[in-house]
């Protein structure tokens, strides 16, 4: 099976897009992300959206409710520090719970967080999720920072703590700035690189405990990402907003999956194998009835000819 791009799609809202998959708002919690139409790819090659199946199935026989719904994170000039430091706590604790995983992200940026209806914070999209101590690639500043020294020279090195807490030092600095490093003086991407290769990182002064924390994680402070998550929740927690969650009915929401699927948004082969018994048979005695027809029609024509 194949997971396509279906013309049924473009009737739900566009919500964003990355190199080989669009995504897609089809139910108030739910969405789906399927491949670009027209993208070209060796059939050899392992499926673009594997990597995110296998993650979901693992983090679903770990989950204990919640949801990975919601809007894509958007922040002010300057948003309220309790509502930061909620934010800083919720992200590093999903990737201290990845790491228990044996697990890096990988492609920690603003596009992959999403903001529920109570504006907690949700860590999305795992397609390039791996397992510590592999190469990380297809990442740039502000996100990872190149290795200048090692036999992994002129690399991102081998993904672990020290390129997961790079990023959210980036991360921290949007919520806490209003905008990426150096993206209010709109460098180009080359001077970017060069910068941060150099260590000339933005000056901080803005929030005493933000502006450390950031500092922190650009320097490579923290051995693992469960220390990361500790002295975050440690420096925070006396302003951090209360967390509000809402139950999610699984068991509902499978459902309304299994509907829009039977009703053909992800193509009509994966609509037809949730079909119930008496259709998929019914589908296919009309499919005979139809060739059995037609033949017969065919066989008086030919002899009468």
């Amino acid at each position: 099976m194949d997971f396509v791009y279906t013309d049924k799609l473009e009737k739900h809202t566009w919500v964003g897009g990355g190199a080989c998959a669009y995504v897609y708002h089809v139910w108030p919690s739910i969405v789906v992300k399927t491949l670009r139409p027209g993208l070209r790819r060796n059939e050899k090659d392992e499926h673009p959206l594997l990597k995110d199946i296998a993650f979901y199935k693992s983090l679903n026989e770990r989950a204990r409710g919640g949801s990975i719904s919601g809007k894509l994170i958007r922040v002010r000039h300057y948003e309220d520090p309790a509502l930061i430091a909620r934010w800083a706590q919720q992200l590093t604790s999903a990737l201290e719970h990845l790491e228990k995983m044996g697990l890096c992200h990988n492609d920690l940026n603003t596009t992959n967080l999403l903001l529920d209806e109570s504006f907690n914070l949700k860590l999305t999209d795992f397609g390039r999720a791996n397992r510590i101590g592999q190469p990380l690639e297809w990442i740039s500043a502000p996100w990872a920072l190149r290795l200048n020294a090692g036999p992994l020279k002129g690399t991102f090195g081998l993904c672990c703590a020290r390129t997961e807490q790079f990023a959210v030092g980036s991360l921290l600095y949007f919520m806490a700035y209003g905008h990426e490093p150096y993206d209010d003086i709109h460098l180009e991407p080359r001077e970017l690189d060069r910068e941060f290769q150099a260590m000339n990182f933005p000056q901080l002064n803005r929030h005493k405990v933000f502006d450390g924390l950031i500092s922190a994680c650009w320097h490579n402070v923290y051995p693992t990402m469960a220390l990361v998550a500790f002295d975050f929740k440690r420096k925070t927690k006396d302003f951090a907003s209360a967390t509000e969650y809402k139950t999610i009915d699984r068991a509902k929401e499978r459902k309304v999956c299994e509907s829009l699927i039977r009703k053909g948004i992800m193509g009509p082969e994966l609509a037809l194998r949730f079909q119930p018994f008496w259709r998929r048979y019914l589908g296919k005695s009309m499919f005979i009835w139809h060739f059995l027809a037609g033949m017969s029609g065919k066989i008086r024509l030919w002899l009468w000819s």
